[in-house]
């Protein structure tokens, strides 16, 4: 598994950073209650998260999202700032990109895996 490439900021930028458990309670109605219980035990999370990257940077980004994830298909090992401790993520749409003519700045869509 390919690791998040050092060269490139290893936490994410606070404003617009998200990290969201999915919900694992399944809930069933019964006469006079409602039961509900664990679908699953591990969870996974929706992460949002986004950088600011000069050009050298988001080259390095952009070859590791293209090339060593094919083209974001594959699972990667990164930073998790909430846990503080290397996780397992994935994207789960494309990145986007802004450039204001001096940086990049890319947004991620991932979900943390358990």
């Amino acid at each position: 598994m390919a690791d998040w490439p050092s060269e490139l900021p290893q936490s994410p930028l606070i404003e617009n950073f998200e990290d969201v458990p999915r919900n694992s309670v399944i809930r069933t109605e019964m006469s006079g209650f409602t039961k509900q219980r664990n679908r699953y035990t591990a969870v996974i999370h929706d992460v949002s998260e986004e950088y600011f990257l000069t050009k050298s940077q988001f080259d390095i980004f952009r070859n590791f999202y293209k090339n060593i994830l094919q083209n974001g298909s594959l699972q990667f090992i990164k930073y998790d700032p909430v846990e503080d401790q290397d996780r397992d993520y994935r994207f789960t749409e494309p990145y986007e990109m802004e450039f204001d003519g001096i940086y990049y700045r890319v947004s991620l869509t991932l979900e943390k895996l358990p």
